[in-house]
């Protein structure tokens, strides 16, 4: 992706620094979590990229403009999600309510969506919307801010929730899109057993299978029974069992080894397939 599209906060008050971001960036995809101050601001989105965003804010007043739609004066944002595609401008200003107000922002390429959809791209980008409550646009994105606020994180995870949200956008189903050869099976898990040194993403697996990210996650689900990602893992965890009984290698070296980026990510992913941690496997062999 190219510079990462952002929301422009123009502050009204006294403060220079009226929010906090911490930014990630993932194969077209960028998010982010925007913490507010307790001061009246106005803002203002610019950028060539669609922007969703999941709000956690409550207003003591407040005014939200968005082109082709009436102005908006909600008081109460939690749990709702705004959606402004390429082109389309928001504005407004906001003075929030005293308390812990903020929200996750994701960013993704127009671009980006036809090479993923192929056939499926609506050519009539999705229209703007402002403070939905739709409940599947609102878990994935509680999703995202899960990984967002997590120290290390998988970028294979954040890259497939990210594709997630934005095919909830363009209304596309999780239909089914056939089955993966076994040729393609067979590349994609040399491929993955190859890399689980280091970082693999959903659009190095399609990749090799010769098919879009869109199309790819679908079919290696119908075909294995699991997500990419979940495959990714459980493989990791294999090799890692593997030089925990073999090895005489630290637990921190054999995290590293497999592609984890700490000892806390690897402990809880090593929990969450073999059901204890690894030091106590590491006992048992």
């Amino acid at each position: 992706m190219g510079s990462r599209a952002t929301v422009s906060l123009e502050f009204v008050g006294d403060a220079s620094v009226p929010w906090v971001r911490k930014p990630r960036d993932w194969n077209g995809f960028s998010a982010e979590i925007v913490e507010l101050r307790e001061e009246a601001y106005a803002f203002k989105y610019e950028g060539s990229s669609h922007f969703m965003c999941l709000h956690d804010i409550v207003l003591r007043d407040g005014e939200l403009s968005i082109s082709g739609l009436p102005t908006l004066t909600t008081r109460d944002l939690r749990d709702t999600v705004t959606f402004v595609p390429k082109g389309c401008t928001v504005e407004g200003w906001s003075d929030p309510e005293r308390r812990k107000n903020s929200f996750v922002a994701m960013y993704f390429d127009p671009e980006a969506m036809r090479e993923d959809l192929g056939s499926k791209y609506n050519r009539n980008e999705p229209a703007p919307f402002a403070y939905s409550r739709d409940p599947h646009l609102r878990a994935t994105l509680r999703k995202l801010e899960t990984l967002l606020k997590t120290p290390e994180v998988d970028e294979l995870h954040a890259e497939s929730v990210s594709l997630l949200a934005s095919l909830e956008v363009f209304g596309v189903a999780a239909d089914s899109q056939g089955r993966l050869s076994d040729r393609q099976v067979s590349m994609v898990t040399d491929f993955v057993e190859g890399h689980l040194h280091g970082e693999i993403s959903l659009a190095d697996m399609a990749s090799v299978a010769g098919l879009s990210r869109f199309h790819f996650s679908r079919a290696f689900k119908a075909t294995t029974g699991e997500s990419p990602y979940a495959f990714v893992q459980r493989r990791r965890i294999a090799r890692a069992s593997s030089l925990l009984k073999n090895s005489p290698l630290p637990i921190d070296a054999i995290a590293s080894s497999v592609g984890f980026n700490g000892s806390v990510q690897f402990a809880r992913a090593f929990r969450e397939i073999m059901g204890m941690p690894p030091s106590k496997y590491r006992v048992m062999r």
